[in-house]
């Protein structure tokens, strides 16, 4: 019922959850989805980690990296602790164009990298609540009190993809 208050009170479709004064990352056919928090406009991007011959690549099958826009849009790649502890993710081969992973800092959530069926696009897709929705972005809600940022929630931002309706679900981590 929260859900659906929340869906219907602040989301209309296209939004994305985040502050209309973040920038978005430069849209291409291998950007995957992206993360922003509310500390400030930096974003993680997620792209498809593509062999020569078009199919995910099978040890590292997404490229994450900062687009630090505090510091002029310059592109920064994860600190050790960041990839294990924060935005890193764990992945299983499934097919040459499918693949399964999960967040290595919220593992009760499974996402899947697949192409798109009569193309060389991939996406990322979930299941939730019978239906399958390609994600778009996520926004991470912090608070900054002491060494490591505690999450509050979780915002994820996408359409269904049998109906391209847009989708929302925000998932309380702290209270």
């Amino acid at each position: 019922m929260e859900h659906e208050l929340h869906k219907k009170l602040y989301i209309d479709p296209g939004s994305s959850g985040r502050p209309s004064w973040y920038p978005s990352p430069p849209a291409d056919d291998d950007l995957l989805f992206f993360i922003q928090r509310n500390q400030n406009a930096d974003t993680i991007v997620y792209r498809v980690n593509r062999t020569i011959d078009g199919f995910i690549q099978e040890h590292i099958p997404m490229e994450a990296y900062w687009i630090r826009y505090t510091a002029g849009g310059v592109r920064c790649e994860l600190s050790e602790i960041q990839n294990k502890l924060a935005y890193g993710y764990e992945s299983t081969s499934i097919s040459r164009e499918l693949y399964k992973f999960q967040f290595v800092s919220y593992k009760e959530m499974t996402f899947y990298i697949s192409r798109i069926e009569g193309s060389d696009l991939y996406r990322t897709l979930y299941q939730y609540d019978g239906q399958t929705i390609k994600l778009d972005n996520i926004y991470v809600y912090a608070d900054e009190l002491g060494v490591f940022p505690v999450v509050k929630y979780i915002e994820l931002f996408g359409r269904s993809v049998d109906s391209g309706e847009s989708h929302y679900r925000k998932i309380v981590i702290a209270k």
